[in-house]
């Protein structure tokens, strides 16, 4: 017997990581949910998430949307503000990075408009709100097709699977409408002091104590007992031991020697980290100083989105310690030629593979040091600056919000020096399994997520509810 109808919003390809390749789905099938899964990503996509649970979900293409000017001009503005209120509240300056919108061309003026606007609402945080509830206003003429379709459904709840994305709004603001239950969750660690909370839902799951401290501090006007701590599905494939391969057959795989220590370096996008060939080729170098015997191997896995070929000459360079683990990611084009970006379910054993075999790992700031503490693995930060640029600064990065989550934790090993690579290589490898590094990244992913291995059963129970 069918007890609910559930529409899934998934607005995009990231999402189906994390929630329709973990066991979020076919839980929700064993509570006895009628699925419907509303999305704008690709059929092939979806035949990839067919393959993996079978077809026993529904699936229909969200209707179009698109904001007009007035819309996103009081969306934009109302970020600009949101940032200015959570930069007085933490003090961080760092949280303008937020704002870096496109001024090339005719939307210099546009985005200088805001900017100029924004010093007259400054005054008090009412303005904002009240700001919100004029965007919402407008909302009110674009979901005419959204309420057909939940009608026409006869759906009892809808949980959208990212805060971020505009093709939500519509859907959830019918649901709020007829008053049929809406839940969102918030996709990543970082994003609460953003101010990206496009989507406002009656109710959010969150990773932990921390994030939901966030949300009630950057979002006053939401009430405590609509933010529950489920954790996020993200982290349940490090449990899955069937997942892993032996060694040998992962090392053979990549080309890599079995003797020898294995340091995986992650790339971030371009954007978060625009000087990552750099670093990788640092690393490199001071590996080939090592005597042969002792030198280690690299593992790269790049960012999934970042497509730029900027490490190819450095791999080609070094090709005697560099492998590539690229992520197993697919590029759809659908319609007008829209770029649809999901991941692939092999990709999941590749990246479980990736930090159980290898030693550490090294790379910018990235939430890889948390992946690597699911194995009590350590981690390492770039902590200086390869190239000087007026653009970019290491230091920004270290100062951004999310990194103060580790309070007095010692929880990475940090490199500060490209002259210090050998020394921290040596410390780190020849270290015992419980230094304060690996004790304290541990405590710091306990931080940043509760719940790791029960998440999908928490947040079906909370839809259930």
């Amino acid at each position: 017997m069918i007890n609910k109808k559930i529409a899934i919003i998934l607005p995009d390809g990231v999402g189906i990581r994390n929630y329709m390749f973990s066991s979020f789905f076919t839980k929700l099938k064993e509570e006895n949910f009628e699925i419907y899964l509303l999305h704008s990503v690709s059929f092939n996509a979806i035949k990839e998430i067919k393959a993996i649970h079978g077809d026993f979900f529904k699936h229909i293409k969200l209707p179009q949307y698109k904001e007009s000017i007035l819309q996103k001009f009081l969306r934009e503005l109302i970020c600009l503000l949101r940032l200015e209120n959570n930069i007085k509240i933490t003090a961080n300056n760092t949280l303008i990075n937020n704002w870096k919108p496109n001024k090339k061309g005719k939307n210099y003026f546009f985005y200088k408009l805001i900017e100029l606007m924004h010093f007259l609402f400054l005054t008090n945080y009412r303005n904002i709100l009240c700001l919100e509830k004029i965007y919402d206003k407008f909302l009110n003429k674009s979901i005419t097709n959204h309420i057909v379709l939940l009608k026409d459904l006869n759906i009892n709840i809808v949980f959208n699977l990212h805060q971020r994305s505009i093709i939500s709004l519509p859907l959830i603001h019918a649901a709020k409408t007829l008053k049929i239950r809406n839940v969102g969750a918030i996709y990543s660690w970082d994003n609460v002091p953003k101010a990206k909370l496009n989507v406002k839902t009656d109710e959010y799951i969150v990773w932990s104590e921390h994030m939901k401290n966030e949300m009630q501090q950057f979002y006053p006007e939401i009430k405590a007992e609509n933010i529950s701590i489920t954790g996020t599905p993200q982290f349940e494939f490090y449990h899955q031991k069937d997942l892993i391969v032996e060694k040998k057959a992962f090392f053979q795989k990549f080309g890599l020697d079995i003797h020898k220590r294995l340091i995986c370096f992650s790339g971030d996008d371009t954007r978060t980290s625009p000087f990552d060939p750099n670093y990788l080729e640092d690393l490199a170098e001071s590996i080939m100083k090592m005597p042969e015997n002792e030198r280690c191997q690299i593992l790269l896995r790049r960012c999934p989105v970042d497509i730029s070929g900027r490490f190819d000459s450095i791999v080609n360079k070094y090709k005697s310690i560099i492998r590539e683990a690229s992520p197993i990611w697919n590029f759809d084009k659908e319609g007008d030629n829209w770029q649809l970006i999901y991941p692939n379910y092999k990709d999941i054993a590749l990246l479980v593979n990736t930090v159980f075999h290898s030693d550490v790992v090294i790379n910018v700031g990235s939430t890889m040091a948390h992946d690597f503490a699911m194995f009590s693995k350590p981690a390492i930060y770039f902590n200086y600056n390869p190239v000087i640029s007026k653009e970019w600064n290491i230091e920004t990065i270290y100062k951004f919000q999310h990194f103060k989550s580790m309070n007095n934790l010692s929880p990475v090993y940090w490199l500060n020096s490209k002259n210090d690579t050998v020394n921290v290589l040596n410390e780190v490898l020849n270290s015992s399994k419980n230094t304060k590094q690996i004790i304290d990244g541990q405590k710091w992913l306990d931080v940043i997520s509760n719940h790791r291995k029960t998440a999908s059963q928490n947040i079906v129970n909370h839809l259930n509810n």
